[in-house]
């Protein structure tokens, strides 16, 4: 399946007001897959790779993938591993962004770590991303259609996949330490030769 552009148009005003009614925060408008929002954590005791814990309440920077603008990147890409590895090369191009982000961030050394929910989590690990499973709780439930639409529209393949994955979607938390975040992908960071994601 490719795009309809007429589609991608519509959706591309939709995320504009989408944007300006939440406190969502570009990283870099048009070069950075990330969008961000500060906030409480509310769901259960996570324990990073690195061993740091986030609780109920810890500040956290919520962390959206910016489907619209993957979707643009997408547009004439027909085949799924050239989609998969569109995706972590973006993701590779925009941590260390991230990571300079929050470094300038208000209440910097309150801030636990990075936190999202996404069914594109295979091959985070390697990157120092945890995961874990979230409650189906009824705002789970939604977030789950919304992103099986959003796959529908952006895979090349979307409604077989879809249709193929059973009910339980692999929606998943996926998060990391400010400090390993910064470690690896802020200024100071030590380049390591021949990583890959």
């Amino acid at each position: 399946m490719q795009m309809n552009t007429s589609l991608l148009t519509l959706w591309g005003y939709w995320d504009e007001i989408y944007q300006r009614c939440t406190r969502l925060k570009y990283v870099e408008k048009g070069n950075n897959i990330f969008r961000i929002v500060p906030l409480r954590y509310r769901g259960e005791s996570l324990v990073t790779s690195d061993g740091h814990f986030i609780h109920k309440g810890d500040l956290i920077v919520k962390i959206h993938i910016h489907n619209y603008y993957f979707a643009t990147l997408c547009k004439g890409v027909t085949d799924e591993l050239k989609v998969a590895l569109l995706l972590r090369r973006h993701i590779m191009h925009s941590l260390p962004k991230l990571a300079a982000y929050l470094d300038e961030m208000n209440k910097r050394e309150e801030i636990k770590g990075i936190v999202g929910t996404t069914m594109l989590h295979k091959g985070v690990q390697p990157l120092g991303f945890s995961i874990s499973d979230v409650p189906m709780s009824a705002l789970f439930r939604f977030k789950r259609w919304y992103l099986r639409l959003l796959l529908r529209l952006i895979h090349p393949d979307g409604k077989r996949r879809v249709q193929t994955w059973s009910q339980e979607m692999p929606l998943k938390r996926v998060y990391m330490s400010k400090e390993l975040l910064l470690n690896r992908y802020g200024r100071g960071r030590k380049e390591t030769s021949g990583e890959r994601f």
